[in-house]
């Protein structure tokens, strides 16, 4: 049997999803100042006169706010979600019946094992 250190018998890396869970905080951040963006500036414009109807325009605003902060709250989750439901299934890297055998190189044949357990 290969030991764990062979070549062939590598453990899946979970890479992937420890460095995209470290990155979600950042990304949660970014989308939150985002959607912070489109209000703020209809108020600076009310507040600076500009436009014609301040009420309207902050409103729409608003709405579009709140939609970018529901679309970057939902995505963030499932991306969380389905990372740590990946970094689950992979699991720790164990390995079975990773000691050596005696008979490795060449394993008797199983007719032969049976004709000499007979015999004794």
């Amino acid at each position: 049997m290969n030991s764990p250190a062979s070549p062939d018998r590598n453990a899946v890396s979970t890479a992937f999803e420890r460095s995209l869970l470290v990155r979600l905080p950042f990304v949660l951040a970014g989308g939150t100042l985002i959607a912070a963006l489109a209000p703020a500036l209809a108020r600076l414009m009310a507040w600076a006169g500009i436009g014609p109807d301040p009420t309207a325009s902050i409103t729409t605003a608003d709405i579009i706010g709140l939609s970018i902060l529901g679309l970057t709250f939902s995505t963030v989750a499932i991306l969380a979600i389905g990372a740590v439901i990946v970094l689950i299934m992979k699991g720790p890297a164990y390995f079975a019946d990773s000691y050596p055998l005696q008979d490795a190189d060449r394993p008797d044949p199983p007719s032969q094992a049976r004709a000499t357990t007979r015999g004794r």
